[in-house]
């Protein structure tokens, strides 16, 4: 019998963290890959704004510790140690890409008396773990904890090549997963991502050749202001941009067998250079993807553009969600992509008092994350029919 070609452990990983990056039921199985190979107990993944700031700016957050996500920590978290984990700060002062041991992101006299340390991190089996801040030109930066060793001589050189390996790929799933959520389809079928008036979604063949496009991402073809279909290739209207996209297609589209790698870029808009550039994030989809029954599709692009108006009515969102109008009217404003002092000054409300009413709202909602609110809120603005392009 022909001998099957073994599947390396890292593609093995990559491979899950791009499925993860499109379907969030999937980080659990990334997470038990990362620890399996890096023979640690758990990971602790946060996306948030670029400087440290109040509690309205956690993007994400997702806790794992033994092969199991742990929802219940990641809310006694926010609840009961995120205004007073000594960490927040000086997890913006590590150099990004550094590995700092937590141990050393706290002071001899905090391990004697932090909350966070002595009780969080002995309950996640993380006292001994190892810390990063990753960045990105393309997204927020994400805090990465890999907890505690499973070996209890410590930290093999093996192992932090492994995790500074993985940094840039962890990161990159991240990122798309966030603005999946963002855009109310994380989790959903294929064909619901799709359909998604907020996204452009395009499908690539393996040689890179556009298969089909939604009617977000046919109107931004057709627009021709930034990226436009050459032939039924993606092509950028700047040279540079040009070269940055083919090099980021062939990472994600390698020769078949080899796994390919995410990547985004910003697409700048020479025509209207008064408009924000459009993300583009392209992530390979390998044989698992659903959504085509053969093998051809090799990659999804994801357009997002962020002057993209949301149009929600906050009476519609008060009487789907059952909240107060001040709530529902703030809610839709944070849905926007407004901060919650951006709303503050809008409403001439204390940025305390829109707090309270977000709190309230998460209460009725049976949600703790700012995240988890507006995926609701989003999720009333429906879906549009999907004009197939073809294949």
């Amino acid at each position: 019998m022909p001998k099957k070609h073994s599947v390396d452990p890292f593609d093995r990983i990559l491979a899950t963290l791009h499925r993860a990056a499109l379907d969030e039921t999937r980080w659990p199985e990334a997470e038990r890959l990362i620890c399996e190979m890096s023979r640690s107990r758990g990971n602790a993944w946060a996306l948030v704004a670029g400087r440290p700031a109040p509690d309205d700016t956690v993007f994400l957050l997702q806790l794992h510790v033994d092969g199991r996500r742990r929802a219940d920590w990641e809310r006694r978290y926010f609840e009961d140690y995120y205004a007073r984990d000594e960490r927040t700060l000086r997890f913006f002062g590590l150099q990004p890409g550094s590995i700092a041991p937590t141990e050393e992101l706290f002071t001899d006299a905090e391990k004697k008396t932090s909350a966070t340390y002595n009780e969080l991190m002995v309950a996640t089996k993380a006292q001994a773990g190892l810390n990063m801040r990753l960045e990105s030109p393309h997204g927020p930066p994400l805090l990465w904890m890999v907890h505690d060793p499973v070996e209890r001589r410590g930290w093999s050189s093996d192992q932090t090549r492994l995790i500074r390996r993985l940094q840039p790929h962890v990161h990159q799933s991240a990122i798309v997963s966030h603005a999946l959520a963002e855009a109310e389809v994380a989790g959903t079928s294929a064909a619901q991502l799709l359909a998604s008036p907020r996204f452009g979604v395009i499908h690539l063949d393996r040689r890179g050749r556009i298969m089909t496009a939604n009617d977000r991402a046919l109107e931004i073809l057709r627009q021709g202001d930034g990226l436009a279909d050459k032939d039924g290739f993606l092509q950028t209207r700047v040279p540079e941009g040009d070269a940055e996209l083919s090099r980021l297609l062939a990472r994600a589209l390698p020769p078949f067998g080899m796994q390919g790698s995410a990547g985004s870029m910003m697409v700048t808009r020479p025509f209207s250079p008064s408009r924000a550039p459009l993300a583009l994030h392209v992530t390979p989809v390998g044989e698992g993807y659903p959504y085509f029954r053969t093998s051809r599709c090799g990659a999804i692009v994801l357009l997002v553009d962020p002057a993209s108006p949301i149009r929600i009515d906050p009476t519609r969102v008060e009487t789907a969600l059952g909240l107060t109008p001040a709530e529902s009217e703030l809610a839709v404003a944070l849905a926007s992509g407004q901060t919650v002092h951006d709303i503050a000054a809008a409403t001439g409300r204390s940025e305390e008092t829109v707090r309270w009413h977000l709190r309230e709202a998460f209460r009725r909602l049976g949600v703790s994350r700012q995240v988890d609110l507006v995926r609701q809120v989003l999720s009333l603005e429906g879906f549009g029919a999907v004009p197939g392009r073809g294949g």
